[in-house]
């Protein structure tokens, strides 16, 4: 029998039936002054219970998080690496980026790439392998059924990559191609620029790939930093899914303890030396109509006290509809097609504040203005309770969608450990961002923003722009020249 068209009928009338409800609810206040969800009766938001946390090291230095989560017959593995392209030297920036690419498609010593895609297919089992800047991640998500049979699977393609020659070239072709087509979105060019802008040509932070930095690449610098990375002092390992605990813990005592313990990486975060200045910049591209702006300066760290402070102040400035410049300088004053704004925190170094939008060419200036009268108003005028607390409400609202399911949950624990963050740090920011005040909005804006000294940079069409950008200051343009 199929149920299918069945579930569907009783769905539509179910949408039929309140849009029915609704309607008449509508009408029955459309006389009045009250509005028609004012009377409804909401029932109250069930609290989420995280299921119980096992956690667990072993004498190699590996520590594992374990969390059952029956729902699903699936088991989601997640390692988290001690690595990263801060380790990389500067002439063989990309590094991490083929490590982790190649450690997936090229396969294992044992299970060669073409045996490992099919297999894996057959299964409809998942392995991902990837590297960033200050962390690298294996992954592995499976029917809980086929969970030990893939296991050996996925610890030889994490301990033994076997870097075939064709699909190292494969990888560092397609950098290549993604360094060609580099300056062709607007918004991809801003927010490399404005990197460099904040945290200057020669900064780990600002790196780039270039094609000199691949061609001193080796398949050897491969296995090398690989072999460096992938060892049990470095790894932290988290499952959820459909398992029993105490089975789960043997079987991966088992399977892991073999790895070598090797080195625990130090990864040494330098710091940024940065002087509040202003300047407008620009880079000239001729082929579009319009203007991305991107405007700011050096941003904070995560640990900062002020933090959740700064968060709800954000959200004033730039958090969406309801922010002062999606109201004011989009819908109020009609600058822009889009608007938006950062004050980033880094865990490991400082982030950037940043505001951007987009607009036609003529009203660059006028756009950049109207963001930079909007920054000065946080500082001198205090914001109301009213504002304060919608956006207290909008943002701690938000911060549920950022956790759709156990494992991002416990994702975020294993990423807090990593940065030695405190376990609670998301209950702990919770209650923080409940007592900010008015008070303190203000003066973490006038603490922490500069509008004096903004560095400015513009992404559009020299021709069009005209003089507008002389009342900033003297225009420096940004050479954005690909080097071969």
């Amino acid at each position: 029998m199929i149920k299918k068209p069945m579930m569907f009928t009783a769905l539509t009338q179910l949408v039929f039936a309140s849009a029915l409800t609704l309607f008449s609810t509508m009408s029955a206040h459309a006389q009045t002054d009250t509005h028609p969800w004012e009377a409804f009766d909401y029932p109250p938001i069930n609290n989420f219970d995280m299921p119980a946390l096992e956690i667990f090291e072993l004498e190699n230095g590996i520590r594992f998080y374990l969390v059952e989560d029956r729902e699903l017959p699936l088991i989601d593995l997640t390692v988290l690496v001690r690595t990263g392209g801060i380790l990389v030297p500067d002439d063989k920036v990309g590094l991490q980026n083929l490590t982790g690419a190649v450690m997936r498609s090229g396969g294992s010593i044992n299970y060669p790439d073409s045996e490992l895609n099919r297999m894996l297919e057959n299964r409809a089992a998942e392995i991902e392998t990837e590297i960033g800047f200050s962390s690298g991640s294996a992954r592995m998500n499976v029917l809980a059924d086929d969970f030990e049979a893939i296991l050996p699977v996925f610890l030889d393609v994490l301990v033994n990559p076997a870097v075939p020659e064709d699909r190292l070239q494969l990888a560092i072709t397609q950098q290549r191609s993604s360094i060609a087509r580099r300056n062709d979105d607007q918004g991809s060019v801003a927010n490399r620029e404005f990197q460099r802008l904040i945290y200057g040509e020669g900064s780990k932070y600002a790196r780039r790939i270039e094609h000199a930095t691949l061609s001193n690449i080796t398949r050897q610098d491969v296995l090398d930093f690989h072999k460096q990375a992938f060892v049990s002092r470095n790894m932290m390992v988290g499952v959820t899914g459909d398992f029993d605990v105490q089975d789960m813990r043997q079987l991966l005592t088992d399977a892991f303890a073999a790895i070598p313990s090797g080195d625990e990486n130090v990864l040494v975060f330098p710091p940024v030396d940065y002087a509040f200045d202003s300047g407008i910049f620009l880079v000239d591209k001729p082929d579009v109509n319009q203007s991305y702006v991107l405007l700011g300066h050096i941003g904070g760290m995560r640990d900062n006290p002020d933090y959740a402070a700064l968060q709800v102040m954000n959200r004033v400035l730039s958090g969406g509809f309801s922010s002062r410049l999606m109201q004011v300088v989009r819908s109020e004053l009609g600058l822009a097609y889009s608007v938006f704004g950062s004050y980033g925190s880094g865990l490991y170094f400082p982030g950037t504040f940043s505001a951007g939008v987009m607009t036609q060419s003529d009203s660059t200036a006028a756009a950049i203005e109207a963001i930079v009268s909007q920054i000065r108003r946080l500082q001198d005028e205090p914001i109301s309770d009213d504002e304060l607390n919608s956006t207290k409400d909008q943002f701690l609202n938000t911060l549920v969608f950022q956790y759709p399911g156990i494992s991002s949950v416990l994702r975020e624990r294993m990423d807090n450990d990593y940065a030695g963050l405190p376990p609670d740090t998301f209950e702990q920011l919770v209650a923080q961002i409940q007592q900010v005040t008015v008070a303190d909005v203000q003066s973490v804006a006038q603490r922490y923003l500069r509008p004096d000294s903004l560095r400015i940079l513009v992404v559009g069409n020299a021709a069009e722009l005209g003089d507008q950008l002389d009342r900033f200051g003297v225009v420096r343009r940004v050479d954005i020249t690909i080097p071969q």
